[in-house]
């Protein structure tokens, strides 16, 4: 018998991976920590803020209103010792004298 010779076929594939896309993403995410860092120091620890007894919108209204309340009470304190003196009240009326009644006789 006759050999019967298999045809061989070969195929080789070549992948190639880069990493190297990744590059921008690193780059934003560490940008946004330093952003964050930066902005966390500056509310927190910074000294850009000069202001820090009533640096609130709630502070400075509740400030405001302690100023009024005191100045209420000034001018009421002024107010009672300005009110003059009551006039003395008029003495009682004196009833007429009495007659006794003539007697007949």
């Amino acid at each position: 018998m006759a050999e019967y010779e298999r045809p061989t076929s070969s195929t080789s594939t070549v992948t190639e991976t880069r990493s190297g896309g990744n590059g921008f993403l690193y780059f934003a995410i560490g940008a946004l920590i330093v952003a964050v860092g930066v902005l966390g120091w500056m509310f927190y620890d910074g000294s850009w803020r000069q202001d820090r007894s009533a640096d609130t919108a709630i502070e400075r209204t509740a400030d405001k209103i302690g100023d009024a309340a005191e100045d209420i009470g000034d001018a009421t304190r002024n107010a009672a010792r300005n009110i003059p003196a009551p006039a003395p009240a008029p003495a009682p009326a004196q009833p007429a004298p009495v007659t006794p009644p003539a007697n007949p006789g």
